[in-house]
């Protein structure tokens, strides 16, 4: 009786595994050569999608794709501008007074040296061919033409120092206005986006609401808002529920069933399934790991980016 009883559980088990249906995974097609447009950095971290072409549509390399608003970073740059031009005004106003003040300071130095050369003359006739009081007035003369003399030479190295620091610290401000006015230039220039390549323009999902994103929302910085898909190289994307994880791995072959093509199934194999798992609100609190399914048949199946995806693991 025990035997029996045995044998019944055993046997039961053992349908129970074989009837255990293979692992559905819903997914959908994308392009293994797509070029991801990412929100760009902006001060707010955020922006307003203010172009955005329609989905589906074919576009070249060079083509515009998205366009974010650069009203504020347009301003920062006219403002940026603005300030150049008024510290170049300003800069030009002190160096062509320093320039001045230069020159009157080497005019002056010239002068004093001449003063010095004529009270030397005079300060060396002996005292014996001229009073005592006038060649003491000649030595006083001297000694006041050599204070003058160093005077003046301060007074032509203070301005030479000035000039000189003037002039450095126009170059440092020179700088720095330029490369704050090449910083904003190249956020503006960031909010274009132009495709790099041929293929089809295709929405991504909030990451939060997974609501597809649209022209006029405000998104955040990092955000992929949208990519241009290269339909020569397709793939599809799935997720595999947290239960369904031990039971598939890398190379298991599986089949595939478009929704948009469903007289037609492909063979493929489960590659790159990611080590950890990440929920999907859409789908419940459960953890889903994403995967990717290489098509060995679909060449010439007419496949485009974002149809949806049914793949049975065999």
């Amino acid at each position: 009786m025990q035997k029996r009883l045995l044998s019944a559980l055993l046997l039961g088990s053992t349908l129970a595994v074989a009837e255990t249906p293979p692992p559905m995974l819903t997914g959908e097609v994308f392009s293994l050569q797509a070029q991801e447009i990412i929100v760009p950095l902006t001060t707010t971290w955020r922006s307003r999608i203010s172009t955005m072409v329609p989905e589906g549509s074919l576009v070249e390399a060079g083509d515009l794709v998205v366009e974010f608003d650069g009203t504020e970073a347009a301003a920062q740059l006219e403002g940026q501008r603005e300030a150049a031009r008024t510290e170049q005004a300003r800069t030009e106003r002190d160096l062509a007074r320093l320039e001045k003040e230069l020159g009157q300071a080497r005019h002056q130095l010239d002068q004093a040296q001449v003063r010095l050369e004529l009270a030397r003359l005079q300060a060396e006739v002996p005292e014996d061919l001229m009073g005592a009081i006038e060649y003491a007035e000649n030595q006083l003369v001297l000694e006041e033409s050599l204070n003058g003399l160093e005077d003046a030479r301060k007074q032509f190295d203070d301005r030479q120092k000035s000039l000189a620091e003037r002039k450095r610290q126009t170059a440092l401000d020179a700088r720095k206005l330029a490369a704050q006015e090449r910083w904003w230039a190249q956020m503006l220039e960031s909010f274009t986006i132009e495709a790099n390549q041929t293929g089809y323009v295709i929405y991504m999902n909030h990451p939060w609401t997974r609501a597809k994103f649209q022209e006029g929302d405000t998104v955040q910085t990092s955000f992929r808002v949208a990519q241009v898909a290269d339909t020569s190289d397709l793939a599809v994307r799935v997720w595999v529920n947290g239960v369904d994880r031990p039971r598939v791995s890398d190379g298991d072959a599986v089949t595939v069933r478009l929704d948009a093509i469903s007289d037609r199934s492909f063979s493929g194999r489960l590659t790159d399934i990611s080590e950890s798992g990440s929920k999907r609100q859409e789908w419940g609190d459960a953890d889903y790991f994403e995967a990717v399914v290489v098509l060995e048949d679909a060449a010439d199946a007419g496949l485009l980016p974002g149809m949806s995806a049914l793949v049975e693991v065999l």
